[in-house]
């Protein structure tokens, strides 16, 4: 079981997308260009799986092939306001107790079927399944009902009431402050596909994962593992045909990116470097480029079941030994900012004012440890109490050059507090199973990324620990505070906007103190474009904002 393993694509993310490159050079993937002026080739750093099911894919590359695929009843706008999408048009009661969609007329699948409320409530009624094993339960856990069903003693949601194919009516046993973005943006899945597939079996439908049937502007065409996903314009889109016919998507080394696009092999990509040399050299090669503040908080998580990493001091002493200002102008040349606790600075939910500033202290660090009762015994002047020294290791997953060279700075930093760091450096996909599905390490560094509407329960709240070998938790620290605990179910039930950002600045405050993770930044994200390419938009949330308009000349 995979409990909460993808909770937000969008979320740890960002870790992968900027965080996690395939370490070989794809630079010679041919996917040749058939026509400029319908040909799009978007460079990206690392593969898709091939997990074509929104429901249940958990990377962002696949994430990012299933935003293209697949279509929500609603959306965000480049203010990232909610608005219709495949609804006509929607309602939340005040009591937030009750949402109806109405969806528009005439929405059909890549295959020509209809879709209709039928596949509203077949997503919805999939997700709730006790069987279903990606993270998307906590999207219907409020519907009325949903914990019966999940829990097999009811073999419908009672909650969600299909009225005809264009209407669907939702009723949620306690208010529900994400209800909007949570289950208007959820992917809307074909039933007359998966309904053939159990749930529990959708991961082994290869067939199915691979030939993916959305409603979004772009069909599937060829996917082959390492080395590209090609697709094609959808002409009955419900937003109409998109312009540029064919959207190819190429594996490429984020090493040799820059020089892919500079030389015409790919139309768009991130860029991983933030050196003023390379953005001059895209610059003298008539590339453009879009920079702009991430979602993407990059942190040094810490295991709270280890007795050490338990002690609040320890933790501070941590913090103040760590120049993260300097990390920011050494390594990303300014292109990010320095965060106090583990939330997007740009969003609402991130406290303004009342943090603790950690900045590097290396007296301060040693005071803390000192009042924690250790002692600098040892030649090499590494701290210890009652025998065992202060000495963990720092697992870092491979591909993200900026992160890697973090390691190194944290590990020299806190050996001049006197504590002892060993790198363990391995390939993503093995550091997610180690520290979030088996939760065996000491430390990491990671990054997440929240959506514009965060909803922080699956990372803080004591119900998202798991102790259980291969359960994936995304509480990956064991951070277990009844106050946040308190402050996060409220946060989820209040009607009231003003409360919510409250609350969840009182959380901010809470993990600044408590330091489950050390805030590190939040990089930018610079894309780089072929200047050909028209009508380009992506903000903080969205890669593929307006991806129907956009031509290329």
């Amino acid at each position: 079981m995979k409990k909460w393993k993808s909770i937000m694509i969008v979320g740890l993310s960002l870790m992968v997308f900027a965080g996690c490159s395939s370490t070989k050079d794809n630079s010679k993937t041919e996917v040749k260009k058939e026509n400029t002026k319908s040909e799009l080739v978007y460079g990206m750093w690392s593969s898709p799986t091939g997990v074509f099911n929104s429901e249940i894919s958990d990377t962002i590359y696949d994430g990012a092939i299933n935003t293209l695929v697949y279509s929500s009843m609603l959306e965000l706008n480049e203010k990232y306001e909610l608005e219709p999408a495949m609804a006509e048009k929607f309602k939340l009661s005040d009591d937030m107790l009750h949402l109806t969609f109405t969806l528009k007329d005439n929405l059909t699948f890549h295959d020509g079927e209809k879709l209709t409320t039928q596949d509203v409530l077949y997503t919805l009624t999939s997700v709730a399944d006790g069987k279903y094993t990606g993270g998307s339960y906590n999207v219907v856990e409020f519907i009325k009902g949903a914990k019966a069903y999940h829990d097999g003693t009811a073999k419908s949601i009672e909650g969600i009431s299909v009225k005809d194919d264009k209407t669907i009516e939702i009723t949620f046993e306690k208010p529900f402050s994400s209800a909007l973005q949570k289950i208007g943006m959820l992917s809307i899945l074909p039933k007359h596909i998966w309904e053939k597939v159990p749930v529990g079996d959708w991961e082994k439908a290869t067939d199915l994962l691979h030939k993916p049937i959305g409603s979004g502007p772009y069909k599937l065409a060829e996917f082959k593992n390492g080395e590209y996903v090609k697709l094609e314009s959808f002409n009955n889109y419900y937003k109409g045909t998109p312009k540029i016919k064919n959207f190819n998507v190429k594996v490429v080394n984020q090493d040799t990116a820059i020089g892919e696009i500079a030389k015409g092999a790919i139309d768009v990509a991130d860029i991983s470097s933030f050196k003023e040399k390379d953005l001059e050299f895209l610059k003298k090669h008539d590339v453009k480029t879009k920079t702009y503040p991430g979602p993407n908080i990059q942190y040094m998580g810490m295991n709270l079941r280890n007795k050490q990493l338990n002690d609040k001091s320890v933790r501070k002493a941590i913090a103040y030994g760590i120049d993260r200002d300097g990390i920011v102008k050494e390594l990303l040349d300014g292109h990010g900012e320095l965060i106090q606790t583990p939330m997007v600075p740009t969003l609402w939910s991130y406290p303004k004012e009342g943090l603790i500033e950690y900045k590097k202290d290396v007296k301060k660090a040693k005071e803390l440890l000192k009042e924690a009762g250790y002692k600098q015994k040892s030649k090499d002047s590494i701290f210890e109490k009652d025998g065992e020294r202060l000495a963990f290791t720092l697992t870092v997953p491979t591909g993200d050059k900026t992160r890697e060279n973090t390691a190194p700075i944290i590990q020299n930093q806190l050996k001049e507090i006197g504590i002892e760091i060993k790198l363990e450096n391995k390939e993503f996909s093995s550091v997610m199973d180690q520290v979030v599905g088996n939760h065996d390490y000491d430390m990491y560094l990671m990054a997440n990324t929240l959506s514009s509407d965060p909803d922080l329960k699956p990372y803080w709240h004591s119900d998202a620990i798991s102790d259980e070998k291969g359960v994936y938790a995304w509480n990956i620290s064991a951070f277990n505070n009844k106050k946040a605990d308190e402050v996060l179910e409220k946060a989820l039930e209040t009607t009231n906007i003003d409360e919510r950002k409250s609350l969840y600045n009182e959380l901010g405050k809470i993990l600044n103190d408590e330091l489950p993770w050390i805030p590190l930044y939040t990089p930018d994200i610079i894309k780089a474009y072929n200047p050909k390419v028209k009508n380009y938009n992506p903000t903080t949330f969205l890669d593929f904002y307006n991806v129907q308009d956009w031509t290329i000349e």
